[in-house]
């Protein structure tokens, strides 16, 4: 599968991983502890926890795990 790219969006948007638990959809940002977005695919109920985090997150989620911003936070953290 090809890799979703989104432009268009600020430099400083934060970029999550993704995993599924059930019918849920899981969102969570390595820079910030505290937020988690929640999606259920069979009835769209959307829920989000921010914590503390006033940044922009973005995410996708193709049926499995995506965990490529992790790589790119520790590519980032390396320079």
């Amino acid at each position: 599968m090809g890799h979703l790219q989104i432009e268009g969006l600020a430099d400083s948007t934060h970029h999550c991983t993704s995993h599924r638990e059930g019918e849920w959809i899981v969102w969570r940002c390595p820079h910030c502890a505290d937020y988690e977005r929640r999606f259920n695919w069979q009835t769209g109920q959307m829920r989000v926890r921010r914590g503390e985090s006033l940044s922009q997150h973005t995410g996708t989620n193709t049926q499995g795990q995506n965990m490529a911003p992790l790589a790119i936070l520790v590519r980032e953290q390396a320079n």
